[in-house]
């Protein structure tokens, strides 16, 4: 629908007709048909439970079809029986159905006569025909309800007509939100949908001018009477619909019709338009050349959300003055004549709106804010230089946040009354700008197609597409949302931001101690200045190979394990914000891969190139040192002390500073043997010299993490003070050379092992010997007491 054209609102005259209106109603309660008795049972729900319409619907039962017979009469009365079927949700003793006005002469379910009575609460739209079968519904069952009169024009909260409007031809009916229920017995809701078979019977023609009768779905037959005078058009929507998209026309119509191929469905649908003829002949013109514009606009917009929902196409044509436009199911509602863009505007609705339905009233931005988008997207497709960026964040722009506008959030209203402003149009629509601006086109390209097929022919809420753009964006959107739909004040326009990363070299093979540069960017490509934007670059896999000295980093980066994080400074709209690093390769590096990885996780935020991978050579590893390779022209810088015992530790220094924070290995010759790995910290290391290396001349020599000599230097080994020498002559039967094993001393003498062995084992004895002795004089003494 079109926003509305309505009058100031006079809430207090409302309350007052409606008052009086229910006074009226109740007074003159229609008696019980039949007697019922369906005690086993308990009432179906007077109402759905819409957070708006607090009146509308019932519970109990699902309605599968509708089969209306409706014949129009020469006074304008209609006399009519429509058959509901439906599925009980429950065991029904009684149940209700939204009817207003017009006289029920009788109700049958499942063929027998039931009792009935009416209700009605105009203050919340609650008008019902309250019916109680002879016996306890459950599963399947049909209710036939037959009846006759003038229907009523309905009035809505916002004093816009609706319902069944007189027209000086014939008539039309109408129903968002709640008006058809002045023509059409039914579950009032949007959130119950069904099939229908609307069979109209008039006059063939009227003043002598050919007349239809019109309805949604596909002309199914065109019966005349017996007599010719009379004609009955059997229209029948096989799709789910809402009865808030039914629509019955009847008057003096021009009939157009033509086949429409549909591109990305791959079907062929029939177009059915209706114009009055005295439409203007200005008006005419431009209607023709909207149905010339009919298929183009239709492969558009299945283009970009998928098949198209209905079974048929076209529009009417109606002189009324009810100040709107209506996306009736297949075949939208014009008044007059049809602009370009209400044209656009409703076509879209059979996608938003009508076949994906709104379950609540308060989700109807859903329906009216795609239909607001849609027709500037379509005209920047279609070369237009405004755009939906520039248009919604113009309106978002110009609207001061003291605005009374803000104060109704689109998903959150309270009074019906507000159910076609500005808040469901254009804040809907500047809802999804705001969304395909923070999760990016691709994603929103996503989510407006995917809602529209994956719930083709049912009814949603507002829930059931945040769960959904959650889902497809990967992005936490709770905060946007309520932002944008549920809260009371002016939402904030998202900062649109592309963070870059580069490195110096691009790419290729880097060389062990070069310095590699990287560069942060932040180019804000949205229309409002960035600010308090943040993004982080993964250094895990650089840090592998490379070093970076935190002290040498710009203020705005600060390093936390293998996490940079950049505070991006505030950044005008159109200007770009960078920063660089730089990491240096480490000596020992070989094969390895430099991997950075920028990225920012707030929305709005995109990368265009965030990643850098480098790697190092290869480098061969050395053949294993020898005594030999240890020359004074391969001395280098590494230093001991001049002498140390076995067993003690050594502290190695390494001059110069080249290996710092190395790992490197030291090896002690005569015969190589490799000692514990270190680490260089401030030049030097320590080493523990294995206790039972010989004494005697050696070479220390340290090598790299490749296996490269780094230097050497001489250390002789004596015995610690204080003890033999094991290297002296000896008389003992094993030689004075021989060496222990590792953590020992050297091997002693066998004889003199031996006088050590019985030195213990004498002093033992004697010490037994003493504890029996004291033991006794204690045993003694006590005796003597």
């Amino acid at each position: 629908m079109e926003p509305r054209n309505t009058p100031t609102r006079r809430r207090l005259a409302r309350s007052l007709a409606a008052v009086s209106a229910a006074a009226l109603i109740g007074a003159t309660q229609i008696p019980l048909a039949t007697a019922a008795s369906a005690a086993d049972g308990t009432p179906g729900a007077t109402a759905i439970g819409d957070s708006l319409f607090r009146g509308i619907g019932n519970g109990g039962y699902d309605v599968t079809h509708y089969d209306v017979s409706l014949a129009f009469n020469p006074d304008k009365s209609i006399t009519a029986t429509t058959v509901i079927s439906a599925t009980a949700t429950q065991a029904l003793s009684s149940f209700s159905l939204d009817f207003e006005g017009l006289t029920v002469s009788s109700v049958l379910v499942n063929g027998t006569p039931a009792a009935f009575t009416r209700t009605s609460d105009p203050s919340i739209s609650s008008y019902k025909l309250v019916i109680t079968p002879t016996s306890t519904l459950t599963g399947a069952f049909t209710v036939a309800v037959a009846y006759a009169g003038t229907p009523v024009t309905h009035v809505d909260p916002d004093d816009s007509s609706e319902g069944w409007v007189a027209t000086s031809d014939g008539a039309t009916a109408i129903g968002q939100p709640v008006g058809n229920m002045t023509w059409l017995p039914s579950n009032n809701t949007p959130a119950d949908k069904a099939t229908y078979d609307i069979t109209i019977d008039a006059p063939t023609t009227i003043d002598g001018v050919s007349a239809a009768a019109v309805s949604n779905g596909e002309l199914v037959s065109k019966t005349p009477s017996g007599d010719g005078t009379r004609t009955s058009w059997h229209w029948r929507q096989s799709r789910p619909m809402a009865t808030e998209l039914a629509m019955i026309t009847i008057g003096k119509y021009l009939v157009y019709e033509s086949d429409i191929a549909l591109a990305v469905s791959g079907r062929t649908i029939h177009e059915w338009t209706f114009v009055d003829p005295a439409v203007s002949t200005a008006n005419q013109a431009t209607i023709q050349t909207r149905r010339a514009a009919l298929p183009e606009i239709l492969n558009y917009l299945e283009s970009k959300y998928g098949a198209y929902p209905g079974g048929s196409t076209g529009f009417v044509v109606d002189i009324t003055s009810l100040g709107y436009a209506l996306e009736t199911q297949d075949r939208p509602y014009f008044e007059r004549s049809v602009s370009a863009n209400t044209f656009i505007h409703e076509l879209a609705h059979q996608w938003f709106g009508d076949s994906v339905t709104p379950a609540d009233w308060n989700s109807i931005w859903l329906n009216e804010g795609p239909a607001t988008f849609i027709p500037t997207q379509y005209s920047q497709d279609h070369g237009s230089a405004t755009t939906t960026a520039s248009s919604l964040f113009g309106t978002w722009n110009s609207t001061a946040a003291s605005s009374a506008r803000w104060t109704i959030p689109p998903a959150a209203m309270t009074d019906p009354a507000d159910l076609f402003d500005w808040q469901v149009y254009t804040r809907g629509a500047m809802t999804l700008e705001a969304l395909r601006q923070s999760v990016g086109q691709t994603a929103f390209d996503g989510i407006m197609k995917t809602w529209v097929q994956r719930y083709a022919g049912q009814s949603k809420t507002t829930e059931d597409f945040i769960a959904l753009a959650q889902e497809l964006s990967g992005r936490d959107l709770t905060a946007f949302f309520q932002d944008w739909v549920y809260d009371a004040d002016k939402p904030a326009w998202p900062s649109v931001w592309t963070l870059g990363l580069a490195s110096d070299p691009a790419d290729g093979q880097v060389a062990p101690g070069q310095t590699l540069t990287y560069t942060l960017t932040a180019a804000n490509t949205g229309q409002i200045a960035l600010s308090g934007a943040t993004a982080s670059v993964d250094l895990a896999d650089l840090l592998d190979d490379a070093a970076i000295d935190p002290v040498t980093l710009p203020a705005e980066l600060a390093l936390n394990g293998t996490t940079l994080t950049w505070s991006v400074p505030d950044t005008a709209t159109g200007a770009t914000a960078s920063i660089a690093f730089e990491a240096v390769v480490s000596a020992t590096s070989s094969g390895g891969t430099l991997a950075v990885t920028a990225s920012a996780g707030a929305l709005g935020a995109s990368c265009a190139t965030c990643a850098s991978t480098l790697s190092t050579p290869v480098i061969p590893e050395p053949d294993p040192i020898e005594e030999g390779d240890l020359t004074d022209a391969t001395r280098g810088p590494v230093r001991v002390p001049d002498t140390a015992a076995p067993g003690s530790t050594v502290n190695v220094t390494i001059i110069g500073g080249a290996n710092e924070g190395e790992t490197v290995t030291p090896v002690l010759f005569s015969a190589p043997r490799a000692l514990a790995t270190a680490v260089v910290e401030g030049g030097a290391f320590s080493v523990t010299i294995p206790a039972d290396a010989p004494l005697g001349a050696h070479k220390l020599a340290v090598v790299d993490a490749q296996g490269a000599l780094i230097g050497w230097d001489d250390l002789t080994l004596v015995a610690a003070a204080g003890s033999d020498d094991p290297g002296s002559p000896s008389t003992g039967a094993a030689g004075g050379d021989a060496l222990a094993s590792t953590g020992s001393s050297v091997t002693l003498p066998l004889g003199v092992a031996g006088a050590v062995l019985l030195a213990g084992v004498a002093a033992l004895l004697v010490a037994a010997w003493r504890r029996r002795v004291a033991a006794r004089i204690v045993v003694e003494g006590s005796e003597q007491e």
